[in-house]
């Protein structure tokens, strides 16, 4: 895993994490105004960054986050936000409660158990896009799930993605990522949680009946007429300032 920090390191530290196959950089690009009030911490998933091996799972690299923080924070961070498959990190970082994260902000957050099968699909299908540039017919239809449009995918998501990425490091992050399944120990975990997602995300809103479930400081906010990752992609000065007053006031 790759670590990378912005910002002035007398400032409270807060940890971001990007998306499904996002290059850390676009994600970095997005949020940099935060940069000004905090001590940013972008990790790189394994697997998606240049030089790097391939993923190997979310626990090892929550494992891997956790050492980190540990080591240059003392177990303890001001916040953390994570976009996409960055909730899914923040799950499990929860789950194992290992460290202190703070105020935890997830945005369109997947943990909503879809089958290997669906998993197994979309690997391959996002291998033929990355390997040539083409996309699927079938496409569309993951589209539609996730509320967005094809000129969302094609002129938003795709210029963040990581295309370098191995065909075996797909295949596990997205298996896993399709059959990932929520943990009763999260129940344990004291952080504030918020769930932002768009009116227009069916996974994501179940997903936030699962984590309402087990969450004990739980606030949930639903954007009407947004579909996945719109709020980050589209208002991006606006959800930079939304995250630092979720952060600053939890």
């Amino acid at each position: 895993m790759l670590f990378n920090e912005f910002g002035n390191r007398e400032n409270p530290p807060v940890l971001l994490l990007h998306g499904m196959m996002q290059d850390w950089r676009s994600e970095y690009e997005l949020l940099k105004p935060l940069e000004a009030h905090y001590r940013l911490i972008i990790p790189a998933q394994d697997g998606f960054y240049d030089g790097s091996a391939d993923f190997t799972s979310f626990a090892d690299q929550a494992r891997q986050i956790e050492e980190y923080i540990d080591r240059h924070y003392h177990g303890k961070i001001h916040g953390a936000y994570g976009a996409s498959q960055g909730g899914l990190m923040l799950t499990e970082l929860l789950t194992r409660n290992n460290v202190d994260l703070g105020t935890v902000i997830m945005d369109g957050c997947y943990i909503a158990h879809q089958g290997w099968i669906a998993g197994w699909v979309t690997y391959k299908m996002f291998c033929r896009i990355k390997n040539t540039g083409k996309l699927p017919a079938i496409m569309n239809v993951m589209i539609a799930l996730m509320g967005t449009s094809k000129e969302d995918v094609t002129g938003g998501f795709m210029d963040a993605m990581y295309m370098k990425a191995s065909d075996e490091t797909v295949r596990r992050n997205f298996l896993e990522n399709y059959t990932y399944r929520a943990r009763p120990e999260i129940a344990q975990a004291q952080n504030t949680v918020h769930l932002w997602c768009g009116s227009k995300e069916p996974y994501a809103l179940k997903s936030h009946r699962i984590l309402k479930k087990h969450l004990k400081h739980c606030h949930e906010e639903i954007m009407d007429g947004f579909g996945h990752g719109e709020f980050l992609l589209r208002h991006t000065a606006d959800c930079c300032e939304k995250i630092r007053r979720t952060l600053d006031n939890p």
